[in-house]
């Protein structure tokens, strides 16, 4: 058994070795959830265009749209 045979030869159908970024392959930092598959630079760099809305951005619209109910409220009442 030569070293050629026995060089990847393990079956790597779970664990760490067996995933990857579907961007650029690495194994690292790994973000699987919701089938993703990237790693977290990847996604930094992909987000806006998969359609991925920072937490915080929403709060600040969310709070501004509840300030503005709440002066409407005040002045029809």
């Amino acid at each position: 058994m030569g070293h050629q045979q026995l060089y990847w030869s393990h079956p790597r159908k779970f664990g760490q070795g067996s995933r990857s970024c579907r961007v650029c392959s690495n194994r690292h930092g790994l973000i699987r959830k919701y089938g993703l598959n990237m790693c977290r630079q990847c996604f930094r760099q992909y987000a806006k265009d998969i359609g991925f809305i920072k937490v915080r951005v929403l709060d600040a619209m969310f709070s501004c749209f509840c300030e503005r109910r709440k002066e409407f409220l005040n002045v029809s009442i």
